[in-house]
C-alpha cells in the first residue's frame, strides 16, 4: 500500500519537526545555564572575535562572536595563529595513550604507519587557560626571539623594514597587546580529574573538544603527536550586551585595539554541558 501526502500534510510535517528541534535545542541551552557555572571567565577582544567584525551572524540573524584559542607547539619558533586546531607540546605519547590511542610501537612500515593514520579522531575534555602560564611563556619566547634577532642586526647592520628583527620586534608587541591569552593546555576523559588538577574556575574552563594523534617522523624530532580541536567556540552575545560589544574595536593580529578606552572585560560562563554563554560584557 502506498501512502501519499498531501502538501498541507508535508507542511504540517516539517513545520513539526522544526518546532521539535527548536523546543530540544533550547530545552539543551537552558539546561546548560541552570544553576551555577562550571566556570567564570572574563575575557576580552583578544581572546573573543566575530568573523565579521562584530556584526551581526548571516546564519541566525543575531550576534555571535567565537572563542580565540591557541597552544604552544613543541617548535620554540611556532606560531599559533590557527584557532580551530593546533599540536600542543604536552600531547606526548602518555597523554595520547591515556586518551585511549594505539601509540604501542612508532610505525616504521608504511603499512603499519597507515594503520595508525586511520586511527579516528576521540572525543575529549580540554582545558582553556586564560592568561596564566602559557601566555607567560609565549612571551617568554617572543622577547627571547626579538633580543636574540636584535643582537644579530647589530653585527649584521640590517635593522630596516622586513628584517628578521623588525619582524620578530613587531611580533612581540602583537604578543603583548592583542594575542589571544586563551590556550588549550590539558585534556583528559574526565572533568572531575581535570577540575582537581585545576580548580581555579576563574582561570581555567573545561570544554568538550577532539584529539587525533599522528606520528612525525621528520626532522630530528620523531614521535607521537597529537592535535586538539575544541568543540563549540561559537559564543552567543545576548540583546542587552550587544551594543556595547559592537562598538569596540576588534584585536585581531591585524587590526589590534587603537584605543584602550574602548577595551572591553566580556564575562564568559561555562555551564553543565560545558558550552559557553555571555553574562557581563562592560568597557574597562
Amino acid at each position: 500500500m502506498t501512502v501519499t501526502w498531501s502538501r498541507g500534510r508535508t507542511l504540517t510535517a516539517g513545520l513539526t519537526l522544526i518546532a521539535l528541534t527548536n523546543a530540544i535545542a533550547l530545552g539543551g541551552v537552558a539546561w546548560n545555564r541552570s544553576g551555577e557555572p562550571e566556570s567564570r571567565l572574563t575575557m576580552t577582544q583578544r581572546e573573543l572575535q566575530q568573523p565579521n567584525h562584530y556584526r551581526f551572524d548571516r546564519d541566525d540573524g543575531g550576534m555571535g562572536l567565537r572563542l580565540r584559542w591557541r597552544v604552544l607547539a613543541a617548535d620554540p619558533l611556532a606560531v599559533s595563529y590557527a584557532y580551530d586546531r593546533g599540536a600542543p607540546e604536552w600531547m606526548d605519547t602518555a597523554k595520547l595513550a591515556s586518551l585511549g590511542f594505539d601509540v604501542s610501537a612508532p610505525p616504521a612500515a608504511r603499512r603499519a604507519g597507515r594503520r595508525y593514520e586511520r586511527q579516528l579522531p576521540k572525543d575529549a575534555l580540554l582545558v582553556l587557560e586564560l592568561d596564566g602560564p602559557a601566555f607567560r611563556k609565549a612571551l617568554e619566547r617572543a622577547r627571547d626571539r626579538a633580543e636574540k634577532e636584535a643582537a644579530k642586526a647589530v653585527q649584521s647592520g640590517k635593522t630596516g623594514r622586513g628584517t628578521p628583527a623588525r619582524r620578530a620586534a613587531e611580533f612581540l608587541k602583537q604578543e603583548q597587546e592583542k594575542n589571544s591569552r586563551l590556550f588549550v593546555v590539558d585534556a583528559g576523559p574526565s572533568a572531575e580529574a581535570l577540575r582537581a588538577k585545576y580548580p581555579d574556575r576563574t582561570r581555567y574552563a573545561i570544554v568538550r573538544g577532539k584529539v587525533r594523534a599522528y606520528y612525525n617522523n621528520r626532522g630530528k624530532e620523531t614521535g607521537w603527536m597529537g592535535y586538539v580541536q575544541v568543540g563549540n567556540t561559537r559564543v552567543n552575545v545576548p540583546l542587552e550586551f550587544q551594543k556595547v560589544i559592537a562598538s569596540a574595536p576588534s584585536a585581531s593580529p591585524g587590526a589590534g585595539v587603537a584605543n584602550r578606552e574602548f577595551a572591553i572585560d566580556v564575562l564568559v560562563a561555562f555551564g553543565k554541558r560545558l558550552e559557553p554563554w555571555i553574562v557581563a560584557a562592560r568597557f574597562r
